[in-house]
């Protein structure tokens, strides 16, 4: 049986793009939640707590705990993935922009914040993310944008590889 490793979504100015980034992105997040990483990366040089999965009929309950009952935004998702013991790693710029994001974010939560940073991935032990699209509400939801999802072990591993050797972590 031949198992789709790889998807690519191409989102331009629609809904139903952006609806099958946000079920994908919120898939993705729900088995992570299941089954969290050792390690997460996350590169964004403009982040905001944009909605990444709705929980408000508490059909994820059972991983999500005290969120039962709410749409839960990605610095939420990242605390709970945290608490959850995944060692969460976030790249970004130093711009202003990022200040409420970043704001009180457990010390479990690395991270590290660069001038020049214009990558955008999102890296754990099951997935590899990357594209155009900022971890923003615009980026998600209204901007034209490419994303390419793999689940191909090679290169989740090549992916881990570069994003550790970037955080300095042997």
């Amino acid at each position: 049986m031949d198992i789709m490793r790889n998807r690519m979504i191409k989102k331009r100015y629609n809904n139903t793009s952006a609806l099958q980034l946000l079920s994908c992105l919120s898939s993705l997040i729900a088995l992570e939640l299941l089954y969290p990483s050792k390690e997460m990366f996350l590169t964004s040089p403009w982040l905001t707590n944009v909605q990444i999965l709705n929980n408000v009929y508490g059909q994820f309950r059972m991983i999500t705990a005290c969120y039962s009952g709410k749409i839960l935004g990605l610095r939420d998702l990242l605390i709970l993935l945290s608490d959850k013991g995944c060692k969460v790693y976030l790249m970004t710029s130093p711009a202003d922009h990022n200040n409420a994001f970043l704001r009180d974010l457990p010390s479990s939560i690395l991270v590290k914040k660069e001038k020049d940073l214009h990558e955008k991935a999102l890296v754990t032990e099951g997935f590899y993310l990357r594209g155009s699209m900022n971890f923003t509400y615009s980026g998600i939801n209204i901007n034209s944008e490419s994303i390419e999802i793999t689940t191909d072990e090679q290169l989740v591993a090549m992916a881990t590889v570069e994003a550790r050797y970037h955080w300095g972590i042997a």
